[in-house]
Order: C-alpha cells, then sequence, then structure tokens
C-alpha cells in the first residue's frame, strides 16, 4: 500500500502521484488537493498511462500488465477517476 498522502506536499502529489497513491480515485478523495490539483495530478497520471500503453503496443509490456485479469487498465482507472471532478481526459494529438 503506497498511500502517503497524508505527509506528501501537495507539489508531490501533483508531479509523482503514482508513488503517493495506489490508484487514481484516491486522488479524488484527497481533501487536502485543491480542483486544480487533483486535475494536474490525474493529468500527469494520464500521461504516465498512454505513455505505458504505447510501450505495451511497441511490444514493451509493463511489469504487471496482464496479471490479473480483474485489474483494469490505468488509463481506464484515470478516465474513471476524471470524470468524478468534472475533467474529461486529454486525447494525445496525432502529428
Amino acid at each position: 500500500m503506497k498511500n502517503r498522502s497524508s505527509t506528501a506536499a501537495p507539489k508531490e502529489k501533483v508531479s509523482n502521484p503514482e508513488a503517493i497513491f495506489d490508484n487514481p480515485s484516491e486522488v479524488v478523495q484527497d481533501e487536502k488537493l485543491a480542483g486544480h490539483e487533483k486535475s494536474a495530478a490525474l493529468d500527469t497520471w494520464e500521461q504516465d498511462a498512454r505513455q505505458l500503453m504505447t510501450a505495451s503496443n511497441e511490444g514493451m509490456p509493463a511489469p504487471r500488465e496482464g496479471v490479473d485479469p480483474a485489474d483494469h487498465h490505468e488509463l481506464g482507472k484515470v478516465v474513471r477517476a476524471k470524470s468524478k471532478i468534472g475533467e474529461k481526459p486529454r486525447h494525445k494529438l496525432s502529428h
């Protein structure tokens, strides 16, 4: 269990949410973060999840990916958490 949200500074929660929280829904529930900080933390988490998904599509799966069929993909978790605070996913623009 990673949840160190009670001791971490807001800046750390925004810049590296995956190191602080066990899942994106915990960001939403953190009462010490302002709305814009929650949004920024989830944006960071979304970007990381998209990068992992891209790596997986290129044949480089994450260490835990696919281990537990009941475990939802991280990007889906982030999208659901963002919807709880009224945010939409930031779709990566194609070049």
